[in-house]
């Protein structure tokens, strides 16, 4: 009898670390970059369209706050 306990290698799906190779690398990198301005493209057109539609609603807003105060003078 041997003292040591013989171990199947686990399989590559279950190891802790996974080398990645430059072109993996530079794949995720890419991807992260196209993702944040996927986002900040997304943000910026939310928040434009937002003040376009906001805007004729101050102006009319402020419009007919000056024109209550004319009547009221």
């Amino acid at each position: 009898m041997s003292n040591y306990i013989s171990q199947k290698p686990l399989a590559k799906s279950y190891a802790k670390h996974r080398k990645k190779n430059k072109t993996q690398i530079t794949a995720s990198i890419i991807l992260e970059i196209i993702e944040v301005g996927a986002v900040l493209i997304t943000l910026s057109t939310v928040t434009l369209s937002l003040a376009l539609l906001l805007t004729p609603v101050a102006m009319f807003c402020i419009f007919y706050k000056y024109k209550i105060f004319e009547l009221i003078k």
